[in-house]
């Protein structure tokens, strides 16, 4: 089939991709196993306090890398509770993270190996499609309250509300990805039926 001979051509690509994808997943599954009891033991402990020691330079993004802070600095100057919940929230806000985009790269990696097999057109193809669009459209809630929540308890802890406040909304690019996949979706299902008829002529 020229299809399946087309898809050769980019079959060493898709390995690697699909390579990635289980790495990707393997290591979000570690960080939600980890991260995960931590940050909530940490939030109901009051027996422990942090002292952070990081370089300098260290900075960590929010709100799509348009808010960066240095985290150093931070734990300097701010109360010993205020350092505490910003590093509760940073430590939430990773497993959200983790656990949207592991559980993407599970579908996908699924989706990449029927590719590498030469049978794009499965219909359990186009569930995990439909899949990754749902957790998409999901993801975009708990990613804008993940980073919404932390910018909060970063503004307040450098008493910056007078100055400073969130306005919470839906991660818009996971929105219109969690679209285009469903419609994708639909393609893959459709694509599934052609194949049928195309072998049940053969």
């Amino acid at each position: 089939m020229p299809s399946v001979e087309y898809l050769k051509k980019y079959s060493k690509l898709v390995k690697v991709l699909r390579i990635l994808s289980q790495v990707t997943y393997w290591l979000s599954t570690a960080a939600v196993a980890i991260l995960l009891p931590l940050a909530i033991y940490l939030s109901v402990s009051k027996q422990w306090c942090i002292v952070i020691g990081v370089p300098g330079n260290f900075r960590l993004g929010y709100i799509d890398g348009v808010i960066r802070y240095n985290l150093a600095f931070a734990a300097g100057a701010v109360t010993p509770e205020h350092a505490n919940a910003i590093l509760v929230q940073i430590l939430f806000s990773i497993v959200v993270f983790a656990a949207v985009y592991g559980a993407i790269s599970f579908f996908l990696s699924g989706v990449l190996k029927a590719i590498e097999n030469g049978e794009p057109f499965q219909r359990n193809n186009a569930r995990r499609i439909f899949s990754i669009g749902l957790i998409y459209l999901g993801g975009s809630l708990f990613v804008g309250t993940a980073q919404a929540s932390a910018a909060n308890v970063i503004i307040h802890a450098m008493r910056l509300t007078e100055a400073l406040t969130v306005n919470y909304s839906a991660n818009s690019i996971m929105i219109v990805a969690g679209l285009l996949m469903l419609i994708l979706s639909g393609i893959f299902r459709y694509g599934f039926y052609l194949q049928e008829e195309y072998d049940a002529t053969l």
